[in-house]
């Protein structure tokens, strides 16, 4: 009796010391939601100054009073009345209500709170201390304070000195005018990992990973692309939606009249500063669009708009290297650039797409004719070359996973095109129209991945352009500087440039990737610094037959080429530059092994 009066008394302590135990748990996790609001958004960089603005979330479970929090960049300083932010809700604080609310007369966002001046009496005023509270455009700091001072969370950008609590390494890149620093979700690190640079008025659309089972058509320039597009645009029913750096096909402009013919809703989205600047050709093409009934608008961001693909039907997704071009999509394949496309026919895929085409569409100018053009006229000779067209478009209805790839969004994510890179065993084959070594004092990241997966004993081939080699760090530099570290230091790597006449090709105008024969990179995106930022589309698609397609066109490619040749006539810079990315991947390796080391200690 005794032992069963011991035994209960236990277990009633048991509980109710597990009920202790579990309220102290809830009171630390209620707290440390009090304290974990962040910072979201920044806009430092704007057109008027006036409409700058900090957003904050509440990523907690519970509400916030936000009475006697601050915001400061260690010279201003702006504190918040009696105000409760919800779970989950976003806080804009702006200079200027009106200012912020003009420049998103499209979007239905409101500030909560102004602190530069008092433009709207329905938005709340912030009491300022100190300085003016100004985001300087070439660096600063924004610290968020709890009631008691204490930093909660920091942004660092730019030419800020800032070494203080709430942030850890190197500050964000000081974004260009109308970009905006955007945190890519809800994780904290205190490091620039945890953030982005967008485009104002834009979304940041994370990389999703689709798998699917449906019909696939892998194509390729210039052998079968026209084929391809005037069989899939001619079976438009309801919608075609074009997103284009440069459009002056005629024939595909005839594919789209016929499409508005038919009752089709044609949008058309095109890069508002092409370099060179927008042809005569394509502002008729635009013309006659928009008489047909079609809407038209050009990209007007900070970075081009250097997209190509369309969605038709929001059911069909058609991704390309290549513009709609004579060289990118001739209808005579004689001629051409090698560019690769592929048709994913998905409804879940052309949402994605349709979902970024409609956002960049919206902040889009809408295209207007002007009278005193009169009637505009198409240059419809189609060039003839010694191109041997070797491919058929290749379909499969099959089992494969697309992982969509963006710029600015997720080009330099680690599960995109970097992922797929450190993710090979065995073999990774890159075919490029630009790829550049360095980017700015560094190393490009690209590059840096092919090299540490033939450090692990990948075999690597590059195949790049061989049509524009003026300058410095050009695709001749890359190919000559590749081969010499491969034999150095005995890699199973080799970089070639692309032999034109041999193929018959216009150019390599291709951003190409194939890893293991099971992953290949459908894309627009070329390797440099700019392109990261660009408006870029593509597809990373797992599936060995698929794949393969790839993989044969590039190895053809690859036979016809001669291998790279070295330059020894270049500059003393860029020589410079090339022994200081030589020394920056020692370095990182030598890193690398230690860390290794250690963590087997």
């Amino acid at each position: 009796m005794r032992g069963t009066t011991i035994k209960l008394y236990l277990a009633l302590a048991l509980v109710f010391g597990s009920l202790f135990l579990f309220s102290l748990t809830i009171t630390a996790v209620a707290y440390s939601s009090s304290s974990s609001l962040i910072i979201t958004e920044l806009y430092p960089n704007t057109e008027q100054e006036q409409d700058e603005y900090v957003a904050i979330i509440n990523p907690c479970a519970r509400s916030v009073n936000l009475e006697g929090w601050s915001l400061t960049d260690n010279e201003g300083k702006i504190t918040f009345p009696q105000f409760r932010i919800a779970p989950g809700e976003t806080l804009y604080v702006t200079r200027n209500a009106s200012a912020f609310v003009e420049q998103r007369s499209s979007v239905t966002i409101h500030p909560t709170f102004e602190y530069g001046s008092d433009s709207d009496p329905e938005v709340g005023n912030l009491q300022q201390a100190g300085k003016a509270f100004v985001l300087r455009n070439s660096g600063d700091e924004v610290i968020l304070q709890d009631e008691h001072g204490r930093i909660v969370d920091a942004l660092i950008y730019g030419d800020s000195s800032y070494k203080g609590a709430g942030w850890h390494g190197k500050p964000l890149k000081k974004p260009r005018e109308g970009m905006i620093l955007n945190r890519k979700g809800n994780e904290d690190t205190d490091t620039a990992n945890d953030w982005i640079l967008i485009y104002f008025d834009a979304s940041y659309h994370a990389p999703e990973t689709f798998s699917t089972s449906t019909i696939v058509t892998a194509f390729v320039s210039p052998d079968n692309s026209f084929a391809v597009l005037q069989q899939e645009i001619g079976k438009a029913s309801s919608s075609l939606c074009v997103n284009l750096y440069e459009f002056t096909n005629p024939k595909l402009l005839e594919l789209v009249l016929d499409a508005l013919n038919r009752g089709v809703k044609v949008q058309l989205l095109l890069e508002g500063s092409p370099i060179g600047g927008i042809s005569g050709d394509e502002l008729c093409i635009a013309e006659k669009i928009k008489e047909r009934g079609g809407e038209v608008r050009f990209s007007d961001d900070p970075f081009i708009n250097h997209a190509k693909y369309a969605v038709i039907d929001d059911k069909t997704t058609i991704l390309m290297s290549e513009n709609w071009k004579s060289t990118g999509v001739p209808c005579d394949n004689s001629f051409g650039n090698r560019g690769w496309g592929i048709v994913l026919r998905d409804r879940e895929i052309a949402s994605y797409f349709k979902e970024v085409f409609a956002e960049d569409f919206r902040r889009g100018k809408d295209f207007s004719v002007e009278a005193e053009r009169g009637s505009c006229w198409l240059a419809r000779e189609m060039p003839h070359g010694s191109y041997v067209p070797v491919f058929e478009p290749f379909s499969i209805n099959c089992d494969f996973t697309v992982i969509p790839v963006l710029a600015p969004d997720s080009a330099l994510s680690d599960e995109t095109i970097l992922g797929m890179i450190n993710s090979a065993r065995a073999c990774v084959y890159v075919q490029q129209f630009s790829a550049r070594l360095v980017w700015g004092e560094n190393v490009s990241p690209f590059i840096a991945a092919i090299i540490s997966a033939a450090r692990r004993g990948c075999e690597v081939k590059v195949l790049l352009d061989s049509k524009y080699l003026e300058g410095e760090n050009n695709n001749d530099e890359v190919v000559s500087w590749l081969n010499e570290l491969a034999s150095a230091d005995n890699l199973s790597l080799e970089a070639r440039l692309a032999d034109l006449d041999s193929l018959g090709l216009a150019k390599v105008h291709n951003k190409g990737l194939i890893v293991d024969g099971e992953k290949v990179l459908i894309c627009s995106l070329n390797w440099n610094a700019n392109s990261v930022y660009n408006r870029e589309a593509g597809v990373i698609v797992e599936n060995a037959d698929i794949a393969g397609y790839y993989e044969a066109v590039f190895i053809h490619d690859w036979d016809a080429s001669i291998a790279g040749i070295q330059n020894d006539s270049k500059g003393t810079d860029t020589k410079m530059r090339i022994v200081y990315v030589a020394l920056t991947l020692v370095v990182v390796f030598a890193i690398f092994r230690v860390v290794k080391w250690y963590k087997r200690m």
